[in-house]
């Protein structure tokens, strides 16, 4: 659905069930509430689904995530730095995206150099906490022998993340163990960026989630209208069917 024809079966809805129309930046905040809720339904599973489908990469989930929000992820090349424990900032990661990119939203996943220099890149480990597990890892032979074995072994973390919904307020950043020796050798990130706001006014925006999901938006924000509005029958008929769902 496009962001007019959103906004015309929200407004059909509402009408059936003798609620007052909105505004259009009332739904727009609506749309985009949604439309971020279901990135992260995608990204981070219910709680309440079984525990083999809590990883974000989970095959039986793949589907979803490249079809459903497959336009949102990018892979960003960042140049190697040298030290122990080193960060890569959210900043730093904003300003290396191409242009029509928006902010990074979520860390999908952190690569290193297979060996230094090498132009084969492994996925890093990710833990909690990347402090107490670089002592931990740094102690491990496979962390003292040869560089190579260091890169297939790195680990890394995501220290805090933007709590601005453009990505510039409070920015977080990526730390990670062991940082490469050798200059102009890279680690790639692969993030998923903040979706276009929708926009039901010029210039309109249509959803940028694929239209698999655009059903579920339109639900989504009609539930975050109930709410809002505390009409009885649409705020019974959203629960209905998410009953129905779950």
């Amino acid at each position: 659905m496009t962001a007019a024809e959103l906004s015309a079966r929200f407004d059909l809805i509402c009408d059936k069930v003798g609620s007052p129309y909105f505004t259009d930046a009332e739904k727009n905040n609506f749309f985009n509430t949604a439309q971020l809720s279901i990135v992260d339904e995608v990204l981070f599973p219910s709680k309440k689904q079984d525990r083999k489908d809590v990883d974000a990469l989970d095959f039986s989930r793949e589907d979803a995530f490249q079809q459903g929000i497959g336009t949102l992820l990018r892979t960003i090349s960042v140049t190697g730095v040298t030290g122990g424990v080193t960060t890569v900032t959210f900043a730093s990661l904003n300003t290396i995206l191409t242009t029509g990119s928006t902010a990074v939203y979520k860390i999908v996943n952190f690569m290193v150099q297979s060996a230094t220099g090498s132009t084969d890149y492994v996925s890093a480990k990710r833990v909690r906490t990347i402090k107490s597990a670089a002592n931990i890892y740094g102690n491990l032979r496979t962390f003292n022998t040869a560089t190579s074995n260091s890169n297939r072994n790195a680990i890394y973390t995501v220290s805090s993340y933007p709590s601005g919904t453009t990505g510039t307020t409070s920015l977080g950043q990526i730390e990670f163990f062991p940082a490469t020796t050798v200059t102009g050798s890279s680690f790639l990130v692969e993030a998923i960026v903040f979706p276009r706001s929708i926009s039901v006014t010029a210039p309109i925006v249509n959803p940028e989630i694929d239209a698999m999901f655009h059903n579920e938006l339109l639900f989504r924000a009609l539930q975050l209208a109930g709410i809002s509005i505390r009409e009885n029958e649409l705020y019974q008929s959203s629960n209905l069917e998410q009953a129905k769902e779950q």
